[in-house]
């Protein structure tokens, strides 16, 4: 960010801080009541305003204001953060722009479980074993934050906490049927006792996807060629069926057990060209996904307030498919079929102790193994492969609070890891936070992330078939890997400011960022997987939250954000995407980034049990940056509202029915693909519990 503009802005604060109440310093208690509990950014508990890191709390009523029946879309309430779809159920979320189809650099946890999978470097958003009514409140760090999470965590993490198992005592069913398709049904049960709570889901979700666009989209000028690559995305479908349990035992008031289980099954409607197609490698047929994990976490309350936690995982990831393949019209009779299984088990353990009146520390350790393996056969084509590799890491990890004054409080940790290919990283930050009076704070901090090459970016099988299946599970390639690749690196320095105005019953969030990167990973114009590409992001974020009264709530997020890189590098390399070449572009990671965006989100409870929200999404123009020019992403503008009304019937049976229209004014827009065009939809829910 330029200089002048960095004093300007520090100019302003200072100016805030000068206005606010000049009353006496509130004692500690005073602080943590002042700003919302988070839990994710040191792993201490901490009032936000003494977090070490930039974050956004969307809490249960947000959730529900929102309307959202897809978890993925609920972070376009986070500013600057990417949200879209290479599919209608495969999603991807981003901070910083659209990185690639996989958005690599973003850690994503449920319940402390990470769901990011490093064979692979990618999020599988559709195949969660939760639902977004399972979910109380998430919490994402905005910027890097390796020093409590480790490599892979270098945009930032999504920590989501689903409901307490004691949390519901009684038994619950919604129903949801809208268009495009949009039909789900789950059912809830639960239970709380005096040493054992617990709760179920089981659940069903379907859609037919976006709608296709079949002409050349968004009105701009594009050549014969541009207009044949446009994709056919009319197969778009996806049917979700999902279990999940929780149970809590508390057998007395030292000790906890938490246990955690659940599946999904779920099946996609992909490929891109109808089968009557001349050269067709990826017809349209359904990819099958199972996953499921096993989570056992033991809590042990010690003493002088210290906690001992061990945790342990196992999730597994399948997906298979089969398929015809046609070439230049032929068909051959025997079809690919083609599998991969992904695996992850993972022991942690961590205590937490205050060191003095003024000192807290967290320390532990864990250990992790994946394991990637795919096979495929290709009858007609006499073809057939088998592959898998495995890996193990292991992290120590710590972090230090320390209130200097009643004021000024340092939050210093780190990271060491080291994996089985032989990468070490050490991941340090440090922030400084300072109480200028209990309502107003400011945050300096500092910090190192990595994020190591995946298994098939390191590893990529070069010895056996070339692909035949773009977009293929894990199939080998071409693509051959440079000797010696290292991880990539990211260095962040921020500011924040967080002021609470009780007179304007008003509260304020601003983060001004400088990231550096380098030894980015890409796919070169040699089709070689590299080192090489260095960035810088930086920008300014705010999210400003008003009350008008009780019953009223304003939610506001906007950033602008800014990104340059060694363009000629990405440039050489983006040619091989943008067909015929864009000379527009000097720089694709430059234009991957919408320079604005912003949210809007406002809720009210009428009279007569009756609730109203509406919710505004802006978003800059656009080019992703692994799709060709087709694909160029216009302004996107979105409204949506929502209406529900509660009841109680004789017999202590409550209820709600809601209406949700998305984009009502039908200002159809296309997400990352051009034929992935988004028109108005409506859904309606009904909720019975009891």
């Amino acid at each position: 960010m330029k200089p002048n503009r960095q004093v300007a802005v520090c100019s302003l604060l200072s100016l805030v801080m000068q206005s606010a109440n000049a009353a006496d310093y509130a004692s500690d208690l005073d602080y943590y009541q002042d700003f919302p509990v988070v839990l994710s950014a040191s792993r201490l508990r901490q009032p936000l305003s003494e977090a070490p890191n930039a974050m956004t709390v969307i809490d249960r009523k947000m959730i529900i204001a929102s309307g959202f029946r897809s978890i993925p879309d609920l972070f376009k309430l986070v500013p600057g953060m990417y949200v879209s779809y290479y599919k209608g159920s495969q999603a991807f979320v981003s901070y910083h722009g659209s990185t690639d189809q996989n958005a690599r650099r973003m850690q994503v946890m449920i319940d402390g479980r990470s769901v990011y999978m490093p064979p692979v470097s990618a999020i599988d958003w559709a195949t969660f074993p939760i639902t977004i009514d399972d979910i109380e409140h998430i919490e994402v760090i905005r910027g890097p934050a390796a020093a409590s999470y480790g490599a892979n965590s270098t945009q930032g993490v999504i920590s989501i906490t689903t409901r307490d198992a004691g949390e519901m005592d009684g038994r619950s069913v919604s129903v949801t049927h809208g268009s495009k398709g949009i039909n789900d049904v789950s059912a809830r049960f639960g239970k709380r006792g005096e040493t054992l709570d617990y709760r179920m889901t089981l659940a069903y979700s379907a859609d037919n996807g976006y709608d296709n666009l079949t002409t050349p989209p968004n009105n701009i000028p594009v050549t014969q060629f541009q207009a044949n690559t446009l994709l056919n995305n009319s197969n778009d479908s996806n049917q979700a069926r999902l279990f999940n349990f929780r149970a809590d035992y508390h057998p007395n008031g030292v000790d906890r057990f938490d246990v955690q289980f659940g599946f999904n099954h779920d099946m996609q409607g992909v490929g891109f060209n109808d089968r009557n197609t001349g050269n067709n490698t990826n017809p349209f047929h359904d990819l099958f996904v199972n996953s499921g994990f096993l989570q056992l976490e033991w809590l042990r309350q010690l003493e002088n307030a210290s906690e001992l936690s061990l945790c342990y995982f196992h999730i597994r990831h399948d997906k298979h498919e089969s398929l015809p393949y046609y070439l230049s019209g032929r068909f051959f009779p025997g079809p690919i079929s083609q599998s991969t299984q992904i695996g992850r088990d993972e022991i942690e353990i961590k205590h937490t102790l205050p060191l003095s009146a003024s000192n807290r520390l967290v320390y532990g350790a864990a250990y992790q193994t994946s394991q990637i393996s795919g096979k495929g056969d290709a009858q007609a084509l006499s073809l057939n492969y088998s592959s898998s590799s495995d890996t193990h890491e292991y992290r120590v990890f710590a972090h230090d609070e320390w209130r200097i004054t009643p004021k000024l409080l340092l939050n210093t940790g780190g990271m060491f890891e080291q994996d089985s290919t032989g990468h070490q990283n050490v991941s340090p930050r440090v922030a400084l936070n300072l109480h200028v009076t209990p309502q107003h704070a400011l945050r300096i901090g500092a910090s190192v992330a990595y994020r190591t090459p995946s298994i098939a970016e390191e590893k990529y099988p070069i010895d056996r078939l070339p692909r035949i299946l773009p977009g293929a599970l894990f199939v080998p390639s071409q693509n051959v890997t440079e000797p010696g690749l290292v991880p990539e690196k990211l260095v962040s320095r921020e500011i924040g400011y967080l002021g609470e105005f009780p007179d304007w019953a008003t509260t304020l969030d601003l983060r001004l960022f400088h990231d550096q990167v380098s030894n980015g990973i890409y796919l070169s114009s040699a089709n070689m997987i590299v080192n090489g590409v260095s960035s810088t992001y930086q920008g300014i974020e705010a999210t400003l939250k008003h009350s008008f009264n009780e019953n009223s709530n304003l939610t506001v997020n906007f950033a602008h954000e800014l990104a340059s890189s060694n363009g000629p590098v990405l440039a050489a390399a983006g040619q091989k995407y943008l067909k015929p070449a864009s000379p527009w572009i000097s720089d694709i990671l430059s234009a991957s980034i919408p320079r604005n965006s912003a949210s809007v989100l406002y809720s009210q409870h009428l009279t007569h049990d009756v609730a109203f929200s509406a919710a505004y999404y802006y978003q800059d123009a656009m080019q992703p940056f692994d799709r060709g020019a087709i694909d160029y992403q216009p302004i996107q503008r979105r409204t949506d509202v929502r209406v529900a009304k509660a009841f109680r019937q004789d017999g202590g049976v409550k209820g709600e029915v809601a209406l949700v229209l998305q984009n009502l004014f039908d200002k159809g827009y296309t997400e990352y693909i051009a034929s992935n065009l988004f028109n108005r939809r409506g859904y309606v829910t009904l909720t019975l519990k009891w």
